[in-house]
């Protein structure tokens, strides 16, 4: 089995799963009661049909002989990167509320840019990191209006 087969089919499911919750969504109360699913079905339409075609394309190419080698799923050179920007994920998650955006941003993309970049372009890392945080702290709270967190003593 090809390892894009199993994406493809959680892709499928959770297309279905979405459009279904889309369905049971409360009709609005002001205006056309249906309006409000429009744009929440054709997603999960969206993600039935591009899945659908990944998945019988994954099944022809397979077919067809094209998929022969087999690939370990911890063999795969991505697949600790995966779990790296999990582990990464769930570390920014837990350190956001207490140090604010800027710094759980920059330490969040300065892991990222290290694993993808490598440790010996860590000066372009860093200045992308803050760069990149600073910018969009900045757009979203100041002009945007949108609140985020507070950084414990940077006030911007």
């Amino acid at each position: 089995m090809s390892l894009s087969i199993i994406p493809s089919l959680l892709c499928f499911v959770l297309g279905l799963v979405y459009t279904t919750a889309t369905v049971l969504l409360p009709d609005a109360s002001v205006g056309r009661a249906y309006e409000p699913k429009i744009f929440p079905m054709m997603l999960g339409i969206a993600l039935i049909i591009l899945s659908l075609s990944l998945l019988l394309r994954e099944l022809k190419n397979q077919s067809a002989g094209q998929d022969k080698e087999k690939v370990s799923l911890y063999k795969e050179a991505g697949f600790q990167k995966i779990l790296m920007t999990c582990l990464f994920s769930v570390l920014y998650t837990l350190i956001f509320d207490k140090a604010g955006y800027v710094i759980s941003t920059v330490f969040f993309l300065e892991m990222e840019l290290i694993l993808f970049n490598g440790k010996k372009n860590w000066k372009v890392n860093t200045a992308v990191a803050v760069l990149f945080s600073l910018f969009i702290y900045i757009v979203f709270s100041k002009l945007l209006g949108v609140y985020l967190p507070l950084t414990p003593g940077i006030w911007i």
